[in-house]
């Protein structure tokens, strides 16, 4: 067994054996207890690239989640890229943000994309400690990060907001950005949709495709078994998506032993290398899987719906809105 794969299984180890409840009342028995206390907040943050223009919209967008919060954020960065010399000065840049007490960089294995790198750096952290987490990364897509940025950590009262909003809604468990949030298995893109326009559709291109479609269906039902050692899957209504995998989810929501024990599984079948517009993988089940997760064990899924006033938004944290499904 190499080091990488003793770090994960002794990491899986300590939380199974941390564990003394079902999954969705562990997971709510920690909610309940955090709220006695103030918030810890924490981005986990998946680098690709080191483009200067996307490293300056993740700087910022952790910049406005210091500035929200009263308390201390702590950042977790990983990334695939292998030269230090290249990427170095930007790691070195987020300790000088006020407002963030811990920067953690690991340099993982290039397997799965954002959520492969998600998942190891899961294995090397405690999540569940965190009544609020930001998960973002470095999209390509332009149009389509800078979207999902502007509308989870555009400005320091947006951030907040998502903040709050977890205090105030204790059934909340993953806030997603405006208007990505699908559900049932049935749902589909819609041509000449925002979904369309994210996806850069060209003309010609089908009227609609569908977000569970056979592509994906082989891998989720993999993906399941192994979580859950069974043939069975959920309800087709409870399928949901968050389309980009940028979010706000609670520690205590992906802190469970159904999802820990399943981690080095899913990562070892996971894509090498980056794809781009590949499908059918385990990474691409599982971005449908974590919210799916989330609302099988009875939590409330949310997004950041659009703004009454974008100028007022970055004042006040009362004018961001938010829709709960």
């Amino acid at each position: 067994m190499n080091s990488m794969m003793s770090a994960w299984f002794l990491t899986l180890l300590a939380h199974v054996a941390t564990a003394t409840r079902e999954d969705g009342e562990n997971a709510l028995l920690q909610t309940q207890s955090s709220f006695m206390l103030a918030p810890r907040v924490a981005v986990y943050l998946q680098v690709g690239t080191n483009d200067e223009e996307i490293w300056g919209e993740m700087y910022t967008c952790i910049s406005n989640v210091a500035k929200s919060h009263t308390h201390q954020v702590d950042v977790y960065l990983s990334t695939v890229v292998d030269s230090h010399d290249e990427t170095g000065f930007y790691y070195q840049n987020l300790s000088d943000i006020d407002g963030v007490s811990k920067v953690m960089v690991q340099e993982l294995k290039n397997r799965g994309a954002d959520v492969g790198q998600f998942f190891q750096q899961l294995l090397a952290t405690d999540i569940g400690g965190y009544q609020a987490v930001l998960k973002i990364h470095t999209k390509t897509k332009r149009y389509w990060r800078q979207y999902m940025l502007e509308s989870l950590c555009g400005t320091a009262n947006t951030a907040k907001a998502a903040i709050e909003y977890f205090q105030t809604h204790q059934e909340v468990g993953i806030i997603g950005p405006s208007a990505l949030t699908q559900f049932g298995r049935d749902s589909n893109y819609i041509y000449g949709s925002l979904f369309c326009k994210l996806l850069e559709c060209n003309d010609g291109d089908p009227e609609y495709r569908q977000i569970f479609g056979l592509e994906n269906l082989d891998a989720m039902s993999w993906c399941w078994k192994v979580m859950t050692d069974s043939d069975e899957l959920p309800a087709p209504e409870m399928w949901t998506i968050i389309a980009g995998d940028m979010f706000w989810v609670r520690g205590a929501c992906l802190n469970t032993q159904r999802f820990f024990r399943s981690i080095p599984t899913l990562l070892n079948s996971m894509t090498e290398g980056y794809q781009e517009g590949s499908g059918g993988k385990p990474e691409h089940a599982m971005e449908r899987w974590i919210p799916t997760l989330v609302r099988l064990d009875g939590w409330t899924v949310a997004d950041m719906a659009r703004k009454a006033s974008k100028t007022a938004s970055k004042t006040n944290a009362s004018f961001v809105q938010f829709s709960r499904y």
